[in-house]
């Protein structure tokens, strides 16, 4: 429905509503795309709209509450992701990591792409990183804590790495079971 307002010349202007978000849909943890290295994305010939591509991303993103999000968790076969928190995102077009740092921290990490999976994982605790931004526009960052945590889970899933490959078999099963008995739970909640 439209909606009348009145604007500085005193006149009414019939505005529309904003549209709704076009939100992608998740595959499932299963899906094969997971397993697939992305290709690079290709500025010169781009297969989609990066900007669209990349809007699209943090609107999934936020929506499930995550901090972030990589087109092929979302079925699409890019070399990009978002990450970020609030309203401040950022879409990495191509990311390579450039340097790590000795020091690692061990912290439980989470997946959309695995609900209600907790898992420890050990990664560096800083990086240095260079991608490219939704322009195509070469960029070089810092990461460090739950930053570099989240780009280099990110950067796994474009390279088919998922993060249940990064535990010991023990430490999934143990995860595995208590997903298991959390969603029975809340199926009876």
């Amino acid at each position: 429905m439209s909606e009348i307002i009145k604007i500085d010349t005193g006149k009414e202007a019939i505005v529309a509503p904003p549209k709704p978000k076009e939100l992608l849909r998740l595959v499932k943890e299963n899906d094969p795309i997971l397993a697939q290295t992305m290709p690079k994305f290709d500025f010169d010939n781009p297969p989609i709209d990066p900007n669209t591509l990349a809007s699209r991303l943090v609107d999934t993103c936020k929506q499930y509450r995550g901090l972030g999000l990589s087109a092929n968790q979302c079925g699409l076969p890019y070399r990009v992701f978002v990450m970020g928190s609030e309203d401040e995102y950022v879409a990495f077009f191509n990311p390579e990591v450039t340097h790590v740092t000795e020091q690692t921290a061990h912290m439980t990490e989470g997946c959309l792409s695995f609900p209600f999976l907790g898992l420890k994982i050990t990664r560096p605790a800083e990086i240095k990183v260079k991608y490219q931004d939704f322009t195509g526009a070469e960029k070089e960052s810092t990461f460090s804590g739950i930053s570099a945590r989240c780009f280099l889970h990110e950067l796994d899933h474009m390279n088919g790495i998922v993060y249940t490959e990064r535990v010991k078999p023990l430490a999934l099963s143990m995860g595995m079971k208590k997903r298991h008995k959390l969603l029975k739970k809340m199926k009876f909640a």
